[in-house]
């Protein structure tokens, strides 16, 4: 009996080794996979705040250095270009449909107002005329299959710039700085969108449940809009995603309007950033950029159904424009 009891005992303590031994390991891995994930937020944190410098300070270079090489022959080209209110809306849509990007468009021109190139007024015009340039690129891209990228031509820039300041003969040193500068502005915005996740319509299937059209489901797609955009760091990509989501059947159209609408308020994102520690009229700047988008998407929201309403008589069932998504 005393044996019998002895093995039950031997085998009990086996049991409670063993549970503690997996119980300890299972620990282990928790703690080393909250460490890990702990790790790559600091080390995404850490890029984020470097990628700010080199956006703040690319920011602070590229109109340091426009200011000093920037001629009377630079003045007079922009003062043509945006002479009036109708030339400077026509520069920033033609601007905006060569470089496929408003977020560019807007950070440059406020480098401009920055370095005193521009006047306040002047840089309205080309805002405005950016905020409808952006509807270009969707087209480009749907039609030609190419979107250029400036985050791919800052590192060369930024060579061209600094063997501009090297070689001492060329004696331009400050046109190399502002190319510098343009080239770590837009390396920071670079990594600042390559540090978030990559998103496409399938991972955001999930957005289907509150598409009913709703006053709640507009809501839900204005704000899914905007964060988004503030996430991808551009607009186009946000309405790629929204269009092939319609597309699918995957939203409603009034999801969807909402969405490009918060998407448009998102976008001012770049300008904000670019106008920190700058001066009061290029602050200014980006501040009507924002005020611009913000009463257009509220405008838009307060005359919702009408507008769709109108949509809907432009692009009827069964017309070639009902597919402009294709």
């Amino acid at each position: 009996m005393f044996y019998v009891n002895g093995s039950i005992r031997a085998v009990s303590g086996n049991r409670i080794r063993h549970f503690l031994t997996k119980t300890a390991d299972v620990i282990a891995k928790d703690i080393t996979f909250c460490y890990a994930v702990g790790m790559k937020i600091v080390v995404i944190l850490l890029q984020a705040l470097g990628s700010l410098g080199f956006i703040l300070y690319g920011m602070k270079l590229m109109s340091e250095g426009i200011q000093k090489s920037a001629g009377g022959s630079l003045h007079r080209i922009l003062n043509m270009m945006t002479g009036n209110r109708v030339l400077a809306v026509i520069t920033g849509f033609a601007v905006t449909a060569i470089v496929q990007s408003s977020g560019a468009t807007t950070v440059m021109t406020v480098s401009f107002v920055n370095a005193g190139l521009l006047s306040l007024t002047q840089a309205i015009g080309v805002i405005f005329g950016a905020n409808i340039g952006t509807t270009v690129t969707a087209w480009i891209v749907a039609l030609v299959g190419f979107q250029l990228k400036l985050a791919e031509i800052a590192i060369p820039a930024f060579g061209i710039g600094f063997f501009l300041t090297f070689f001492k003969r060329i004696r331009q040193e400050s046109l190399g700085e502002g190319i510098m500068g343009f080239g770590l502005l837009f390396t920071g915005l670079g990594i600042l969108s390559s540090l978030m996740p990559d998103i496409s319509a399938d991972n955001l299937s999930f957005l289907s449940v509150a598409a009913d059209g709703s006053i709640y489901s507009i809501i839900i797609g204005f704000i899914s809009g905007f964060v988004l955009t503030v996430i991808l760091h551009s607009s186009s990509a946000t309405t790629a995603i929204i269009l092939t989501m319609a597309y699918g059947k995957v939203i409603g159209i009034e999801f969807a309007a909402a969405s490009v609408l918060g998407s448009n308020v998102g976008s001012t994102i770049d300008a904000v950033i670019a106008a920190i520690g700058s001066k009061l009229n290029a602050r200014r700047t980006a501040m009507v950029h924002v005020l611009f988008n913000v009463c257009g998407a509220l405008l838009f929201l307060i005359f919702f159904k009408p507008s769709l309403a109108l949509l809907y008589r432009l692009t009827p069932e069964g017309s070639r424009l009902a597919n402009i998504t294709i």
